[in-house]
């Protein structure tokens, strides 16, 4: 992992070992060198608050807040959940750094300084995570095994109690969150996803490069969200954004 910037190693120290196994390290290898570009020279992050800023404006900022800034730590929570989840829904990259130094407050709104730590996920790949997403908060066992199957977690050459077998142990990783208040706990965090790669290790599959990013994505939102210490209701968030983006 020596050959990743190091804010991305410092991040991915929070993912289980057990995943660095289960990863496709060539494609790693390949996008490394672009990740230490853009956190060095800040290259596209202009351009992507740009293409951002209609979208989000709503709840999103990337200018100074004016004063007195607000401190509520259950909006931000909230406020943070949607432009997570927001920013998947946008073919231009996603900003994958949300620790809350990154963030201030006010009534209302994020005011984000984000790093040069971007990335642009494949029009594939992006899709499967939002039928995950849709699937989970949905409930859509369809859209659930679809995101499984297009991330990378789950191949149709497994046998039916296999596929089974993996949708009950990403399930776990969501816990109760469609229907009740979630807080965001990294331990628990760790825990899932280690079950999850032990299973990947069994099947021998790798993971993409683009879920390893997205796994430092998480972490983040976990960072953030813990330290903020709310409890929140994701599903709802979820789905109301969902349904307005459509509409």
């Amino acid at each position: 992992m020596q050959f990743l910037p190091s804010l991305v190693r410092e991040l991915l120290k929070h993912v289980p070992k057990l995943g660095f196994e289960v990863t496709d390290w060539e494609g790693v290898r390949r996008d490394a060198p672009l990740m230490a570009a853009r956190l060095l020279s800040q290259s596209g992050v202009s351009g992507l608050k740009k293409a951002q800023e209609t979208s989000f404006s709503s709840f999103l900022s990337f200018d100074s807040p004016p004063a007195p800034t607000s401190g509520d730590s259950q909006e931000f929570g909230d406020l943070l959940l949607r432009y997570y989840f927001s920013q998947l829904e946008i073919d231009e990259g996603v900003f994958l750094d949300l620790r809350p130094e990154h963030f201030s407050q006010s009534p209302g709104k994020l005011h984000f300084r984000p790093n040069g730590f971007w990335y642009r996920f494949s029009p594939g790949f992006r899709q499967a995570l939002l039928e995950l997403y849709d699937g989970f908060y949905f409930d859509r066992e369809d859209l659930f095994e679809s995101g499984l199957r297009g991330t990378g977690l789950l191949s149709d050459s497994w046998s039916q109690e296999e596929r089974e077998r993996m949708k009950t142990l990403f399930r776990s990783h969501f816990g109760s969150a469609r229907e009740l208040p979630m807080r965001f706990n990294l331990e628990d965090f760790q825990k899932t996803f280690l079950s999850v790669f032990e299973f990947l290790m069994e099947k021998k599959v790798r993971l993409s490069s683009e879920f390893m990013l997205f796994g430092a994505y998480l972490v983040t939102l976990y960072l953030a969200l813990q330290k903020a210490g709310g409890s929140h209701e994701v599903g709802r968030i979820y789905r109301e954004l969902r349904r307005t983006s459509k509409t």
